[in-house]
């Protein structure tokens, strides 16, 4: 029990270390396994995102939301939610979507994150 736990504890540190995130986004792009709202997103944070590439973004008021990028700017990405299109700075681009988890997001959902 003890050297599974240290063996978790290890990946998990190392996941963490090379930059990998969990989100639950709150709206989005959805698949044919589902919704964003229903999901769990692995991502990893990138300094400049290109056109095309899946993305997860932090909007005002909505929090995170899983979205392709149609355009970048001077400072600004626009990113397409699937209901919407945000502008969002370049900041507010917490990463390249990596792998979508899906229906784990539900009971997250559930109790309100």
């Amino acid at each position: 029990m003890k050297r599974n736990l240290a063996i978790l504890l290890v990946f998990v540190i190392a996941f963490l270390a090379l930059g990998f995130r969990i989100v639950h986004p709150k709206q989005g792009l959805s698949s044919a396994m589902g919704s964003a709202h229903g999901s769990l997103t692995i991502y990893r944070h990138t300094a400049t995102p290109t056109k095309g590439e899946k993305v997860i973004v932090a909007v005002k008021g909505l929090g995170d939301e899983l979205g392709l990028v149609k355009s970048t700017g001077a400072g600004t990405v626009d990113v397409d939610t699937g209901a919407t299109f945000v502008r969002v700075a370049n900041k507010d681009v917490r990463g390249k979507l990596i792998a979508v988890i899906p229906f784990l997001g539900l009971p997250l959902s559930w109790v309100g994150l």
